[in-house]
């Protein structure tokens, strides 16, 4: 597969109107990408408007512009360009998908291994940390001048995305990016602070909880936990503070492959993996989710006994494979 860059590149320049939307449940890749994109083209004189199906965590919402972001149907005019950021599939972009889909151009850009290339346009780059580090070489070629909040914006996304420049997915032009924003007048301390380590003790109650559900397999190379929406309302915890939580489960010595169930309702319940060397991006696929090689999801619509089966089964033959 190609992308089509300098035909986005040339649409950016000679369109004078735009959508930006990112996925649901918003990240830190999610919300930086599209500040920072939405401030770049209006800094061209664009007209912009920022969406998203979801509410911005409260730990992001430092960030300039994220009180401008629409999480309600304002989507109106199929003319104008849609751009959607850091997404791997039109589910994500919940009750947006059909708005977005009656667009004469989407212009697709994201990283994600498991991208649909669903757009008109696609700029789909898997090797890139984050659709962050993909936003600031766009902005480059525009020649659009990088500002402190534009900056500040595409930190968030790409050390979010790369767990603080931990994971795997770090490369050299990663560290060339970064060092190019940090020019900007960023204390990269403050920030990691505040997305990283400072949470509410609702948080803590929650991730509690998490780990007194704690349960071992495979001669403890899967680490599982359970929560529900019951448990997390009953920790006073809101939906955006799941985030993170899963990771507890990689972190135990010795263990592969984690698991975070989260049961929604009887009939719904959403997954998440993270590995230390399996690609949980083919295993979440082969559930109809998606994600990252060492951080991927789905979410699946049964009784969670059902789902829970479903996902251990898949999760054991994975592992067996990469053991053999």
């Amino acid at each position: 597969m190609t992308t089509d860059r300098a035909k986005i590149i040339e649409c950016l320049k000679n369109a004078d109107a735009f959508y930006l939307i990112s996925h649901m449940q918003p990240d830190g890749d999610s919300i930086g990408s599209l500040l920072a994109m939405g401030e770049g083209l209006q800094n061209l004189g664009k007209d912009v408007s920022l969406f998203n199906p979801g509410n911005i965590p409260r730990k992001y919402n430092f960030l300039t512009g994220a009180d401008r972001v629409h999480n309600e149907v304002l989507i109106r005019d199929p003319a104008v360009i849609t751009i959607v950021l850091d997404c791997s599939d039109t589910e994500r972009l919940g009750f947006f998908k059909e708005a977005v889909m009656q667009s004469n151009l989407i212009i697709n850009i994201d990283h994600h291994v498991t991208n649909q290339w669903f757009g008109t346009l696609n700029l789909v780059d898997p090797a890139a940390a984050a659709t962050g580090e993909i936003v600031y070489h766009i902005l480059q070629d525009l020649q659009v001048p990088i500002t402190e909040s534009i900056a500040k914006s595409l930190y968030v996304a790409i050390s979010t995305d790369t767990g603080s420049f931990k994971y795997d997915n770090t490369t050299p032009d990663t560290h060339r990016v970064v060092a190019d924003l940090l020019e900007y007048g960023l204390c990269p301390g403050v920030i990691s602070q505040k997305i990283f380590d400072e949470r509410p003790l609702s948080f803590y109650m929650l991730l509690k909880e998490a780990l007194s559900s704690l349960e071992m397999y495979a001669n403890r190379q899967i680490a599982v936990m359970t929560l529900s929406r019951d448990i997390r309302e009953r920790s006073g915890a809101k939906s955006d503070e799941l985030e993170g939580i899963v990771n507890y489960t990689r972190n135990i010595e010795g263990v592969e492959l984690g698991v975070l169930f989260y049961v929604e309702n009887e009939q719904e319940v959403k997954v998440g993996f993270r590995s230390k060397s399996m690609d949980v991006s083919v295993l979440a696929g082969k559930l109809n989710g998606g994600g990252h090689p060492r951080a991927a999801g789905c979410r699946l619509y049964d009784k969670y006994a059902v789902v829970k089966e479903k996902v251990m089964s898949e999760a054991f033959s994975m592992l067996q494979e990469l053991s053999a």
